[in-house]
């Protein structure tokens, strides 16, 4: 195996792909990264067996050939080199690395077959979007997604396709997101689970081209092309919770307020409340809220003014999760809506229904 690539260009193709190496692995082979060069290029793939990517770099090949090489190590190597040509050759199991004057060999993975996952099967569908719009709708809605996998299926993003909507869905049980956009065609009505790790490699994937960007689903996968980057991933094989039973018909307390007072408000309030119980109280006036948050280090409380419709209450949430709920909303002005101290508060925007939150408040008593 012979062949010139720019160093940057192969360093932003390491970036790219070494997001699907596995954290931990009982196959040392998905530790490195494959090489394979031929007539149309150099193509780089890492795989964990549930997210699999492709880059396919432009290169200069003077003889074809394969290798597997320590992923960890050759990312860091290739960063280091200096931004000019770098010249590949291997010998027997030793790939040598010239660019400038550095010279580095690395000893290749012994290996039968590199894995690869295939994408095929029939009942296949593609939905296209607007990249920008999809990377703002995958952000606002991610975060929400479980850090475990007790539940396997809250560690995903719900898709919902209707029509020309697509809708993606989160949750962790204590805070829940939906943003709904607008795709380019019409999709056939599907519900599909994507891990949590694989819809926010896409989101990433939305820098790194132009123009619309399509996503192919099959049964059991999903395949993501974006020209020089292809990804691959399994589909969570399991039912997502029936969200709307959990959603609050009704408010018996609506509050309008600044969504970046109150912000700033939650924030100054979570540094004393992390000391404690990591609540912070909301009490809900005729004609203000009033922030409040107690622990061994002191108090602090703050009161800002709002439009509140229906009864006056008193309710205690995380810090965090109000936090991760308005930093994701772009409105300048927000609605609360409660039911009871106990009951989920819905947040939502003034104008639209594109999207919503909610947040399950902590007991205070």
């Amino acid at each position: 195996m012979r062949f010139c690539v720019d160093s940057k260009v192969l360093n932003d193709g390491i970036l790219s792909v070494s997001k699907a190496l596995p954290v931990r692995s009982t196959m040392p082979v998905l530790d490195g990264i494959q090489i394979m060069a031929d007539a149309a290029g150099v193509l780089l793939r890492c795989s964990d067996l549930t997210l699999q990517k492709e880059y396919r770099l432009p290169a200069t090949v003077e003889e074809e050939g394969e290798c597997v090489i320590r992923g960890r190590i050759f990312s860091d190597i290739v960063r280091k080199l200096p931004e000019e040509s770098a010249f590949f050759s291997m010998d027997g199991r030793t790939l040598t690395i010239r660019c400038g004057r550095t010279v580095n060999q690395l000893q290749c993975m012994e290996y039968d077959e590199y894995p690869q996952m295939s994408f095929d099967g029939d009942d296949q569908f593609t939905i296209t979007f607007d990249r920008d719009k999809a990377k703002k709708t995958i952000e606002h809605t991610s975060f929400a997604v479980a850090q475990d996998d007790s539940r396997p299926m809250l560690a995903g993003v719900l898709l919902e396709c209707e029509g020309k909507n697509l809708s993606m869905v989160a949750t962790d049980s204590y805070q829940f997101a939906k943003n709904t956009m607008v795709i380019e065609e019409e999709a056939p009505s599907k519900r599909v689970v994507l891990p949590g790790k694989t819809i926010n490699e896409i989101a990433r994937m939305m820098e790194e081209g132009e123009g619309k960007a399509s996503l192919t689903f099959s049964r059991t996968h999903m395949k993501a092309d974006m020209g020089s980057t292809i990804l691959i991933s399994r589909l969570i094989d399991s039912d997502y919770i029936d969200y709307k039973r959990i959603l609050p018909k009704d408010c018996r307390t609506r509050v309008l307020v600044d969504k970046d007072s109150l912000m700033e408000s939650v924030d100054r309030a979570q540094l004393v409340s992390r000391e404690g119980n990591n609540s912070v109280l909301f009490k809900i006036g005729s004609e203000a809220v009033a922030i409040k948050a107690e622990s061994i280090i002191g108090k602090v409380e703050d009161e800002l003014p709002a439009q509140v419709m229906g009864d006056g209450l008193d309710i205690a949430f995380n810090p965090r999760f109000m936090l991760n709920v308005l930093k994701n909303m772009e409105d300048d002005k927000v609605y609360l809506e409660c039911n009871s101290p106990i009951n989920p508060c819905v947040i939502r925007p003034v104008n639209g229904e594109d999207y919503f939150y909610l947040i399950v408040p902590m007991r205070i008593f």
